[in-house]
């Protein structure tokens, strides 16, 4: 069975855009070095697809299990 498609309005879509750019300014650069900004996307769009919608709780969920 296919999962359905999230619809993000563009209220969310800004928030998660905030959310993403946070996140990654928060990784220290040799994680950026390593890491795709993508990988950070896709958590927050989970987190979002779920329900969410507070930008740090967003932004927090892309950082979560990183090793600092």
């Amino acid at each position: 069975m296919a999962k359905a498609a999230a619809y993000f309005d563009a209220q969310t879509i800004a928030v998660m855009k905030v959310a993403l750019d946070e996140a990654w300014d928060r990784l220290p650069p040799k994680l950026q070095a390593t890491m795709l900004k993508t990988t950070l996307a896709e958590r927050i769009l989970k987190s979002a697809a779920k329900g969410e919608r507070n930008r740090a709780r967003l932004r927090d969920a892309a950082l979560g299990n990183l090793a600092a």
